[in-house]
């Protein structure tokens, strides 16, 4: 089947490498194939694509509509999570899914169609667990309703929000407990904001500079620390639950610095290389826990009850997540803005891509199985612009989701 498709590529796109259009050709099939088992029409909308390093397309995807216990989802906005999908784009350590890669896991839209047993109905506004992309079509267990007084904008972190939430889980805060966040990133500063919802008392929030320090931070941390010129008073913080947030390497061994004897260490952020640099003879000397908190080791119904909580927390304005959105992004400059993240991770806090600054039929449109796959990047075109013949046919039928 390789071989065909090969050569099919050859005759289609000869100016193409035929090993890195194929992979494009092959889900391409098996949404077909997948579409004539279920027995379900097909959708097409438009995804966010990394094929190679340092690029990124938006290019036209297709969808089989949902069967029994799955969401068909219009997204409005989706949440870029700044530090995994920088160390995503960079090829850093610990981050280098194979290609081509769809980015993103966070998202917030419109119900479109809904399953059996879903319980949810079309026009329904809900967050869920998705990819950069105009369509998704989730598990009904990864969608939750959305508060009527919560915006979709919001609502698209929910992910991060869940991240966030088990690792406040994980530290077993008390009322007055001293808390040290080191990081100030999208995941940093709402766990600075949990922590001080429930209770403890945030003396610190630690970075390299104070650039991204948002109005919520500042309102709930006692003092912002900056490495580059604070970095003496670090061991005065004494702080029973340190937070590191940061994904750096070195941010483990700064988070030992904060935290005093007896203490714990959360680790919130996923580290992109090896921590050369790390006193384990303090860490036992001050009796100091380091405990995991990846996303890996929640269950799906543990996320689900963390993804409620968090979007309860934004209706009862115990959390707010809206200041830290410091950029909105077209889809279509979605290249651009990843080569501005990856050249420097000091600039951007949270970001969302909104989708409803498609044209209608770019994001979402009913297409064949005999639809061509959108390969139109590799022809030299625009990026996200359709193959013309499918274009036109659009146009004419006035075809539409």
């Amino acid at each position: 089947m390789r071989t065909a498709a090969g050569w099919a590529v050859r005759r289609l796109i000869p100016e193409a490498e035929p090993s890195a259009v194929l992979p494009f050709v092959m889900r391409w099939g098996r949404t077909r194939v997948k579409a004539l088992l279920r027995r379900r029409g097909l959708l097409r909308g438009t995804a966010l694509v990394c094929p190679q390093a340092g690029r990124m397309w938006a290019i036209g995807q297709d969808l089989v509509r949902p069967v029994a216990g799955e969401v068909l989802v219009s997204v409005e906005v989706s949440a870029v999570s700044p530090g995994t999908e920088r160390a995503h784009f960079k090829r850093l350590p610990n981050a280098r899914p194979p290609f081509p890669y769809f980015p993103g896991y966070s998202a917030a839209g419109v119900v479109l169609e809904a399953g059996r047993g879903t319980g949810l109905e079309p026009g329904a506004r809900v967050a869920l667990v998705a990819p950069h992309a105009s369509l998704a079509v989730a598990r009904a267990v990864q969608v939750y309703p959305v508060p009527a007084d919560v915006s979709l904008e919001e609502a698209a972190f929910v992910q991060l929000g869940v991240i966030a939430l088990q690792a406040v889980q994980r530290a077993d805060l008390q009322l007055g407990t001293r808390v040290v966040v080191v990081g100030q990133g999208l995941v940093g500063q709402i766990l600075a904001q949990l922590a001080a919802a429930v209770g403890a008392d945030v003396v610190a929030s630690v970075a390299r500079s104070d650039r991204r320090a948002t109005t919520p931070l500042r309102r709930v941390v006692k003092q912002l620390i900056t490495l580059e010129r604070d970095s003496a008073g670090l061991a005065g913080l004494q702080a029973e639950v340190t937070f590191e947030a940061t994904g750096a390497p070195d941010g483990v061994a700064t988070a030992l610095v904060c935290t005093g004897v007896g203490g714990r260490i959360v680790l919130a952020g996923s580290t992109r290389g090896t921590t050369r640099r790390f006193d384990f003879g303090a860490l036992a000397d001050r009796a100091i826990t380091v405990v995991g908190a990846h996303i890996s080791s929640v269950s799906p119904s543990a996320r689900t009850s963390l993804a409620r909580a968090f979007l309860d927390l934004l209706s009862r304005r115990r959390l707010d997540v809206a200041p830290l959105i410091s950029e909105r992004i077209h889809p279509l400059e979605a290249e651009r803005f990843y080569r501005r993240l990856a050249a420097s991770d000091d600039g951007v806090v949270g970001a969302v891509f909104c989708w409803d600054r498609l044209v209608p039929g770019e994001r979402a449109c009913r297409v064949w199985l005999v639809t061509p796959p959108d390969l139109t990047p590799f022809r030299g075109g625009r990026m996200a612009r359709w193959p013309l013949g499918w274009r036109a046919r659009r146009q004419e039928s006035g075809d539409s989701a």
